[in-house]
C-alpha cells in the first residue's frame, strides 16, 4: 500500500507536467518567491494565535484556518534542499512538494532585538539582507512555520535573491539544520547553566556594549561535554572560536562567568559539577574531539525543549 502522496504521481520524468522540472532547475534552497496563501489547523475554541482567534465566533471544533490576506507577507523562503527541487539526479522524481517559510517585516522590533536579528541570534529567525533593497524593512524568514507547495506552483514563481553570494546563502541550510538538530538538554542544565549565562550576557550588553560585541564575535558558538544530556551530573564547558584565539578580556569574562555558574549551582544545591572553561579553535580542533562534544551553537540560542 502506497502513501497518499504517491497517488497519481508521474511514473517517469517524461510524465511530469511539461516544463515543470526544467523550470525548477535554476531554483536553489534560499531563493525567495511570492508567499502563497497560508493555511494551518487551529483550535479556535482555544486559540493561540490571532488567526485562530478570528475564527472563534464561527467554529467550536479544530478546523483549517487561513491567514488573513491582509496579514500575508509578500514573500516566502524556499527551505527545501536544492537537490530536492528539480531532482536532477533521480531517474524518477518522487518528491512532489517543496517547503517554504513566510518572510515577515520586523522593522518595528526593539532596536536591541533588531541588532540580534541581523546577527541571526534568534534561532528561528533568519535575516534576508537583500530584500530591503526591493522594499524597505527588516525582512526575516520565520522558521517556526514551513508550508508545503506543489512543485508545479513553485515552477511558475519569480525568483529573488536574498543574499549576494552562494556562500552567504548557505546560511539557509545551516539555519534549517539547527532547527532540526539542536539538542534537548535537561532542566538542571537549562536552569543552572544556560539561563544564568543568558542573563549575564544581557547584563553585559547593557553595561559594556563593546565587550558584549567582542564576546559575541569572538565566541560564535560553544559546546559541552556531558555525561548525560537529559540528566547531567558533570558538564565541561568549551568555548569555540573560528581561526584566532579570543582576546584576553573575552577569555577573562568567560572564566569569571563559569566560576559564577559553579557558585550559582552550589548555592542552589544542584548536583551538577561544572568544569572549564576550555577554549578551542575550530581550525585546530580535531574532528574526533569535536564529535565528543554537544555543540550548542550561539550562547543566545535556545534548545529544542525550552
Amino acid at each position: 500500500m502506497g502513501s497518499f502522496v504517491d497517488d497519481g504521481m508521474p511514473t517517469s520524468r517524461e510524465d511530469w507536467p511539461a516544463g515543470v522540472l526544467e523550470a525548477l532547475e535554476p531554483f536553489t534552497q534560499g531563493d525567495v518567491v511570492g508567499c502563497p496563501d497560508l493555511v494551518f489547523h487551529g483550535a479556535p475554541f482555544a486559540p493561540i494565535t490571532r488567526t485562530s482567534r478570528s475564527y472563534a465566533e464561527d467554529a467550536d471544533t479544530a478546523i483549517p484556518v487561513m491567514v488573513d490576506p491582509d496579514d500575508l507577507p509578500p514573500w516566502a523562503l524556499v527551505t527545501s534542499g536544492t537537490c530536492d527541487l528539480a531532482e536532477a539526479d533521480a531517474p524518477v522524481p518522487r518528491k512532489p512538494f517543496v517547503q517554504v517559510a513566510p518572510i515577515v517585516d520586523l522593522s518595528d522590533a526593539h532596536p536591541g532585538d533588531q541588532k540580534l536579528i541581523k546577527s541571526n541570534r534568534f534561532g528561528y529567525l533568519l535575516h534576508i539582507p537583500l530584500l530591503s533593497d526591493i522594499r524597505p524593512g527588516l525582512w526575516v524568514a520565520d522558521l517556526r512555520i514551513e508550508y508545503p507547495v506543489e512543485k508545479s506552483w513553485l515552477a511558475t514563481q519569480s525568483r529573488y535573491r536574498g543574499w549576494a553570494t552562494e556562500r552567504e546563502q548557505m546560511i539557509v541550510g545551516q539555519a534549517v539544520a539547527r532547527q532540526r538538530q539542536r539538542p534537548a538538554m535537561g532542566r538542571v542544565f537549562i536552569e543552572h547553566v544556560i539561563l544564568p549565562t543568558r542573563g549575564w550576557l544581557g547584563e553585559l550588553r547593557k553595561g559594556q556594549r563593546e565587550l558584549a560585541d567582542k564576546v559575541d564575535r569572538e565566541i560564535p558558538e560553544w559546546a559541552v561535554e556531558v555525561d548525560s544530556r537529559l540528566d547531567p551530573k558533570r558538564v565541561a564547558i568549551v568555548l569555540l572560536s573560528q581561526d584566532c584565539d579570543p582576546s584576553d578580556d573575552v577569555q577573562q569574562w568567560w572564566r569569571e562567568t563559569v566560576e559564577r555558574l559553579r557558585e550559582h549551582a552550589s548555592t542552589a544545591g544542584a548536583s551538577l559539577t561544572i568544569i572549564g572553561p576550555r577554549f578551542e579553535r575550530l581550525d585546530r580542533l580535531p574532528v574526533s574531539e569535536y564529535r565528543k562534544l554537544t555543540a550548542l551553537d550561539s550562547p543566545h540560542s535556545k534548545f529544542s525543549n525550552e
